[in-house]
């Protein structure tokens, strides 16, 4: 089965397991039984080993027949994608967010419901959704689409089992944060639930690009594959 799709399938399906259960109502038991330390050192290294895993079956899987090719077009928007998803990352990284694990006291800072927070307050989830569309449009391969699509399952999955932690985990003050912010980008904003303000943005915004411009720059170096239009 080395080599193949369905190891691919496998590793992926693997990979998603693992990160769904820190967000269902197993953590706190897994935890009990563990610790929260060694709960965090286990589920970090299993996370790690079926990544890499992942990796390996996706370099080692054939290149199916294509079922797309979005051509030049694919990769406009490609470059679209990526520069927002840039931006998000980079503004996830930088901006403090009541979703990150033990970050619950966050919810009285302003800066929660502030910056990126107010466009969305899944950043770092939303940049990787990004991220995998982008990769699909322009390999529209059954081993790319499996590799990638996980990612992108993954990350909008995410969004909505996170919640779901930490409305049990914070309660009241939760329902207020979900109140006052969004999940979908730019909703809350459109909805008058949040105020979108560039005095926490514009710095993110401009190295969100630097970022954007980084990987592409060193993506043919990288993985030998120029991102642009041809």
């Amino acid at each position: 089965m080395t080599g193949t799709v369905g190891e691919l399938i496998l590793a992926a399906l693997a990979f998603l397991l693992i990160h769904i259960v820190p967000s269902s109502v197993l953590r706190e038991r897994v935890i009990s039984q563990t610790g929260e330390k060694g709960y965090m050192a286990c589920f970090s290294l299993l996370s790690l080993v079926i990544l890499i895993w992942l990796v390996i079956a996706y370099r080692a899987a054939p290149v199916e027949e294509m079922l797309w090719d979005a051509g030049n077009g694919g990769r406009h928007l490609a470059m679209l994608l990526m520069l927002i998803a840039s931006i998000l990352f980079f503004g996830a990284i930088t901006s403090p967010n009541p979703t990150a694990v033990g970050a619950g006291k966050l919810l009285e800072k302003e800066s929660a419901y502030t910056g990126i927070n107010a466009i969305t307050r899944h950043p770092m989830m939303w940049s990787f959704a990004l991220w995998s569309v982008a990769h699909i449009v322009n390999n529209g391969d059954i081993t790319s689409i499996v590799f990638f699509g996980t990612f992108g399952l993954l990350a909008v999955a995410g969004t909505y089992l996170i919640d779901a932690k930490k409305a049990r985990q914070l309660k009241a003050g939760w329902a207020g944060y979900k109140e006052s912010t969004s999940n979908i980008p730019f909703a809350a904003i459109l909805q008058g639930r949040a105020t979108l303000s560039f005095k926490p943005l514009w710095w993110r915004l401009l190295l969100g690009i630097v970022l954007f411009a980084a990987l592409y720059l060193l993506h043919p170096l990288v993985f030998g594959v120029l991102p642009g239009p041809l």
